[in-house]
């Protein structure tokens, strides 16, 4: 029986893998007291085992990470050591790793010092701009960075690249098309059209740290553990199928360990509050693994600013960290805030001269009296709260 040209054709074969980047690996966090830095830096060194047990779970055998794979150059050596240990722990998994901005490909730099201390069998650091095949008919296009300022489009290489015919091109870049990136004025710029052009069937990009689609074929997956307060969205790795040489799907995962919210709130009594928690509860799985920045503006009472003084210490404690932002929000004082406060005698007396010298924009003691007056009400009412009904 003779076949037709069609059904001659080998079959197109589906491939799934997991497009990750911006991992930032050894990120000091040096803003943050020393134990909650160590808690974020190997919440970062987790995302390789997290990321490996999503890639198991989606029948996945290939991550592929899109640059910044280290947070700079000058790594210390037991940092790479334990990366290439985790990596190599993971070893059902090959991890095709792609120099990015931050940890450029050039002489004495990071990638190195990866090379001298030896790649586990399943890793392979993606050194030049040539295809490199992946499993079955699918082969990838890496454009590795090899300064902060290349002076051109790292990507143009494939447009011409050579592929066996029906491959599903899979292009790696990192940089910032049009609208992305850490910098709209980017060195690394990238053309956003460029998986067109180049006939990919998918162009995964890193150096945005929110997963975010520039077009159907074309995406940024973000990095999987935040590492700062977002304005995008962080915490996710992509799920990506091709079949043959098409797109199938591309699917949001999340990864994350830390939860990083950042609030912009209007407040007019104590009682608002409520909603803010209702509001954290929601975003955030785990309250003791959340870090919150709370923006606040509005207008409270003496006795509703003193209330939320024990709020921010309750939820202090619950949260693994709480920053508030209230230079936006007035306070107003008056003798029914003294009432309610419980205040008598001569701590009354204390209370009425401080909101006075506070109210007068020209005594220059008014800051000093408006945050005495704040601790005073505090410690009023959290004296309260002890004491119970």
């Amino acid at each position: 029986m003779k076949l037709t040209d069609e059904a001659a054709k080998p079959r197109a074969m589906t491939f799934r893998f997991i497009h990750s980047s911006d991992w930032h690996l050894a990120k000091p966090f040096r803003r943050f007291e020393p134990g909650l830095a160590g808690e974020l830096a190997a919440a970062r060194l987790g995302i390789i085992g997290r990321l490996a047990k999503i890639a198991r779970e989606r029948g996945a055998r290939h991550v592929l990470v899109a640059g910044d794979v280290f947070d700079s150059e000058l790594i210390a050596t037991l940092e790479i050591r334990r990366a290439l240990a985790q990596l190599a722990e993971e070893s059902d998994v090959t991890w095709q790793l792609l120099p990015g901005n931050h940890d450029p490909l050039r002489l004495s730099g990071v990638w190195d010092q990866v090379s001298r201390l030896g790649l586990p069998p399943n890793v392979s650091v993606l050194s030049s701009a040539t295809p490199h095949a992946l499993a079955g008919d699918a082969v990838l296009l890496p454009s590795p960075v090899t300064s902060k300022d290349p002076g051109r489009d790292v990507t143009e290489w494939m447009d011409a690249a050579q592929t066996p015919p029906g491959a599903a091109r899979i292009g790696l870049a990192h940089g910032s098309v049009r609208g992305f990136g850490s910098d709209d004025d980017a060195a690394l710029r990238l053309a956003p059209d460029r998986a067109k052009r180049a006939g990919l069937a998918y162009l995964a990009l890193g150096d945005w740290h929110g997963a975010a689609r520039v077009a159907a074929d074309t995406w940024y997956s973000g990095t999987p553990e935040p590492d700062q307060f977002p304005d995008n969205e962080p915490g996710f790795a992509l799920v990506v199928t091709v079949d043959g040489a098409q797109l199938v799907a591309v699917d949001k995962v999340p990864t994350a360990e830390f939860t990083w919210l950042k609030f912009d709130r209007t407040v007019q009594s104590s009682a608002d509050l409520g909603a803010i928690e209702r509001d954290v509860r929601s975003a955030a799985p785990t309250l003791g693994k959340t870090l919150l920045r709370l923006a606040l503006g509005g207008h409270l009472s003496l006795a509703d600013r003193a209330a939320l003084d024990v709020w921010r210490e309750e939820w202090s404690a619950r949260l693994r960290r709480f920053e508030i932002d209230d230079k936006a929000l007035t306070v107003t004082s008056g003798s029914t805030d003294f009432e309610s406060l419980g205040l008598a005698g001569s701590l009354l007396d204390a209370a009425r001269h401080l909101a006075q010298v506070s109210s007068d924009p020209a005594n220059p003691e008014r800051d000093a009296a408006a945050t005495a007056l704040l601790r005073l009400a505090g410690f009023a009412a959290e004296g309260r709260r002890e004491a119970g009904p």
